[in-house]
């Protein structure tokens, strides 16, 4: 499958999730990456499933009545690796008027055709951890081929063109870009760029790939927030719309749990069923080996047993 969800964000609200790679593909090796270890990083853009498979599965959401706030292409890794990103991005437009979001790292933006491409977008949602090509190094852990300071001069081509909303994401890990000075690093860099509508500060909330990677409270969040300025806000609860599913709910519990971890409350905000009845469902995927429980930021998070 290559939609997934809805599942609650709290960025986008509710957000249908279509997946272009099918397998994780990724330029990065991010330390709090909630899809674990890129063991293979790859910056070369290629076909890895075609367009018409994902619109099918699209037409079958929407035709069955499917409620969603976005469609948001991200998935297993980094979407601009996909080569039909754009055409993708046309397709969806013709068969929904739901606004398209793409979350990406920004490392392909320094790619003319990639910014062609992200343009039919109505939000993208870039991100950029760090100002300093060692914390860059420390937190992305990018492909060789990746300097940090051609992200960022690709961040300002896209943003001096784009005419959608540019909300870009900093992922907060502790003791690895959580100072100040990495703050103000950033508002340097930030106040030159254009057209950033949001800069949302983030930390890790879910499993990551790597166990030092651990999230700063939420006071520290918001003295970060403070430190970059008006445009900074800090990541909220979710809020957006539910969806009421009940035949098949271990099938669609299982395909978003394959792109993220997610905790009961979230299946019972976002599919509208009662606590017992995740309970039961995800106890189900826990017994059969498909699905993993662990214990992370004082919560527990099912996860895809990869």
């Amino acid at each position: 499958m290559y939609i997934f969800g809805p599942v609650p964000s709290r960025r986008l609200g509710l957000s249908l999730g279509v997946d272009p790679l099918a397998s994780k593909s990724c330029n990065l090796n991010c330390v709090y990456c909630e899809l674990g270890r890129s063991f293979k990083l790859t910056n070369e853009r290629k076909l890895f499933v075609e367009t018409s498979a994902i619109i099918k599965e699209l037409k079958q959401f929407l035709d069955k009545g499917g409620i969603t706030d976005h469609i948001t292409i991200s998935g297993s890794g980094e979407p601009t690796l996909a080569i039909n990103l754009g055409e993708l991005i046309d397709e969806i437009k013709k068969i929904t008027t739901k606004p398209v979001a793409v979350i990406t790292n920004g490392v392909l933006l320094s790619d003319p055709q990639v910014r062609k491409e992200l343009m039919k977008a109505d939000v993208i949602m870039p991100s950029m951890d760090a100002f300093s090509s060692e914390t860059y190094i420390k937190v992305n852990r990018p492909h060789g081929s990746i300097k940090m300071n051609t992200v960022i001069e690709g961040l300002r081509a896209f943003a001096s063109e784009y005419k959608g909303k540019i909300w870009l994401e900093i992922m907060v890990v502790k003791g690895m870009n959580d100072s100040d000075n990495d703050m103000l690093q950033a508002k340097k860099v930030l106040d030159t760029i254009p057209n950033i509508e949001k800069i949302q500060i983030n930390t890790v909330v879910r499993s990551r790939a790597e166990e030092y990677a651990d999230p700063v409270t939420d006071l520290r969040l918001k003295e970060l927030a403070i430190l970059l300025g008006p445009k900074a806000e800090v990541i909220g609860k979710f809020t957006g719309s539910s969806i009421h599913t009940i035949d098949g709910k271990e099938d669609a519990m299982l395909e978003a749990l394959k792109r993220r971890p997610m905790t009961a409350k979230d299946f019972e905000d976002t599919m509208g069923l009662t606590k017992i009845e995740v309970e039961m469902a995800l106890g189900k995927l826990v017994q059969s080996g498909f699905v993993k429980k662990e214990y992370f930021n004082d919560r527990d998070f099912f996860k895809y047993n990869r």
